[in-house]
């Protein structure tokens, strides 16, 4: 067992810096065209990727750094070129500094996702759960139709800084307020996010609740709560 694991944990480092000389030489490119949203994207592609701060540090930018010095060195590319690869990789490690230091602040948070009592078109909260995790929050999909009276003692084990429910209909919207409700004698703190079309507009203003209607705008809606409940 231990072997194998150890097997195991070498070909993922075989695969990583795989993939890491591959974005080293295209973040190279990029940065001796002096294309800085080039470079920036690559960079953001190999954070995707799940290589690591350290990893893209010494085996994507800094390599690059070194090929920039060598070809300044032997009259291959000319100061203003070595300047402007220096400045664009500066900007790109501040980026990365930032990108890493979001990531482990909402590691630390967690989120909770359901569909409403009675609600089963949940694959919108499925694609939300996905771009939410991916953004580094810590999440738990209860999946369809939570029983309102199973929301208090779910909060109170998971400790969420956000809970998010989808109701597609007013059929299922219904029993949104007492799964508000559930939450918030749970805790008073806890960011409230609703998606779906089911919630009227009337109904989030009354109980202050962020409505999302698109998926893309999900990370963006919990940011916002979880921001919103650090300054209570």
């Amino acid at each position: 067992m231990v072997a194998d694991h150890h097997d195991e944990q070498r070909r993922r480092e075989q695969r990583d810096l795989r993939r890491a000389a591959e974005f080293q030489r295209a973040y190279a490119d990029a940065v001796l065209a002096g294309e800085q949203r080039a470079a920036e994207r690559i960079v953001r592609e190999a954070v995707d990727a799940d290589l690591g701060e350290a990893l893209i540090d010494d085996h994507v930018i800094r390599p690059a750094l070194v090929l920039v010095g060598d070809l300044w060195a032997d009259g291959s590319i000319s100061v203003a070129d070595e300047h402007l690869a220096t400045s664009i990789s500066v900007r790109v490690t501040m980026l990365l500094r930032e990108a890493y230091r979001v990531a482990r602040q909402r590691g630390s948070r967690r989120v909770l996702l359901a569909g409403a009592q009675g609600e089963h078109h949940v694959v919108g909260l499925q694609m939300a759960s996905s771009v939410i995790g991916h953004a580094g929050y810590d999440v738990r999909l209860f999946g369809a139709d939570l029983p309102v009276t199973s929301i208090t003692g779910a909060v109170a084990r998971h400790r969420p800084a956000v809970v998010g429910f989808t109701s597609a209909t007013v059929l299922t919207a219904v029993n949104l307020p007492d799964a508000f409700e559930a939450v918030r004698r749970a805790g008073r703190n806890i960011g409230i996010l609703v998606g779906g079309q089911g919630i009227a507009p009337e109904m989030a203003a009354a109980w202050d609740v962020a409505v999302c209607r698109h998926v893309a705008d999900a990370v963006e809606q919990v940011d916002a709560l979880v921001q919103r409940a650090g300054r209570n």
